[in-house]
């Protein structure tokens, strides 16, 4: 991973989890067992200094006040893989865990609910 080069996904995401439950749930989501394509991407789990306890619930704008966001480097990969990869967390995250998260990245329209991005039908704060 570069300081100098942009990730090719941030996905915000709200928990109520240590930052240690948020890694270990999104590398489950990322890298289930049985899946060989942990080369692929590198994930950079953050704390959102921008956190705002209230405005995190406001739809559909209030997920850049998330408590986490992700980086996710995928250097070298087809869209349709990035998309793939992306996908698999998000679902992992909405349907396992109903976990807040919401995807910005330029394959938006590739993901399910293109992302979470104003839709209705992933989970958000209460």
């Amino acid at each position: 991973m570069s300081n100098l080069s942009a990730p090719d996904c941030k996905i915000f995401l709200d928990a109520e989890m240590s930052e240690r439950e948020v890694i270990s749930v999104v590398m489950q989501g990322l890298f289930p067992p049985g899946i060989s394509d942990s080369g692929r991407c590198e994930v950079e789990i953050l704390k959102n200094e921008d956190y705002d306890s209230s405005r995190r619930r406001a739809f559909p704008d209030g997920f850049v006040y998330f408590r986490y966001y992700l980086d996710l480097y995928m250097a070298e990969v087809a869209t349709e893989e990035k998309a793939a990869l992306v996908t698999r967390l998000l679902a992992y995250l909405w349907d396992d865990w109903g976990v807040p998260a919401v995807a910005a990245c330029a394959f938006e329209q590739l993901l399910p609910e293109h992302g979470g991005y104003r839709s209705p039908h992933i989970p958000w704060p209460q």
